[in-house]
């Protein structure tokens, strides 16, 4: 016979939970088509070798585009020249403007897909389908009182509930940050290998907020959407000092940290005003453990008496 134990008790909540997140709803869908458009745009933009200057316009209204007026410096490099000093010159002419032309494409992928795509809109997105449901789907479909009545402290059930959600949010914001960066080509090859970290502390900062949100509102998506909408996406991209209201601002922030050797940095630094990579992931890490640390207390004290 085996003895009751509290920790047998608690793992097998979250086993239960975990599963219990695995049944596709309509938010799971939502975010898959999400995730379907933006690889189809990343893909496109991709095969037409747009994320580069090549087929931009220089000097503009010339009609040569920037990858023809590379080749005609570098041709122009290669050609003998009476003067060492003019071919030193020339050759030097060519390097700069091949490798300006050359590492475009991670500038342009960070700022057009990482951050104005997928820091701002998908991620926070993205983590509302699984972290409003570890409490928001038992709640609607009356199975909470069941859960509250296991010999679990109330605690515990809250972090039980955290524990199973947060595999689910990090396997998609990974993974959907995976698949948009290898469909990117070698820029985004790059942006995987410079932002994942940003990504992984973002989800676990927003994982515990929106679980927050399902154990103070009984419609914790309604709520948790208005808040990625309204606070991440407009107020985030705000001036002044209000887009530091935003966890996506520290996401952003610290990614900006780990691309700075890269030259990549916000295109108005004294607009945006970023803080370090080390503060940006002090600020995060303490989001995720105040919202647990409230979260549990209030999932505590609340009767929910409508679940009955």
């Amino acid at each position: 016979m085996v003895n009751p134990s509290p920790w047998r008790a608690w793992c097998f909540l979250v086993w239960l939970s975990f599963q219990r997140q695995a049944r596709a709803h309509m938010m799971i869908w939502i975010a898959l088509g999400l995730l379907a458009l933006s690889l189809l745009i990343v893909f496109i933009n991709t095969q037409g070798e747009r994320w580069s200057m090549a087929r931009w316009s220089f000097p503009r209204g010339k009609g040569v585009t920037y990858a023809q007026h590379v080749d005609h410096v570098a041709f122009a490099g290669s050609l003998p020249f009476p003067d060492p000093a003019a071919a030193v010159s020339a050759m030097a002419h060519a390097g700069y403007y091949a490798a300006i032309h050359q590492g475009t494409g991670f500038f342009l992928f960070s700022n057009l897909i990482v951050f104005s795509l997928f820091t701002t809109f998908l991620l926070p997105l993205w983590t509302t389908s699984f972290a409003t449901e570890g409490l928001g789907r038992e709640r609607e479909a009356q199975n909470l009182l069941w859960v509250l009545t296991r010999p679990i402290p109330r605690p515990a059930i809250f972090m039980a509930k955290y524990v199973a959600l947060l595999p689910w949010c990090l396997a998609m914001n990974l993974g959907g940050f995976a698949f948009l960066c290898l469909a990117g080509g070698s820029p985004g090859r790059l942006a995987l290998e410079i932002y994942w970290p940003g990504v992984f502390w973002g989800t676990l900062a927003f994982s515990a907020l929106f679980h927050l949100m399902a154990a103070c509102a009984r419609r914790a998506a309604i709520v948790a959407l208005l808040y990625a909408f309204f606070l991440e996406t407009i107020l985030g991209n705000m001036p002044g000092q209000f887009k530091r209201l935003s966890l996506s601002f520290y996401t952003r922030c610290l990614m900006f940290d780990r691309a700075h050797e890269w030259g990549v940095h916000p295109e108005r630094p004294v607009w945006y005003d970023p803080v370090s990579g080390t503060t940006a992931w002090l600020v995060l890490a303490a989001v995720t453990i105040a919202c647990l640390v409230i979260g549990a207390v209030l999932f505590t004290r609340n009767e929910y008496l409508d679940v009955n």
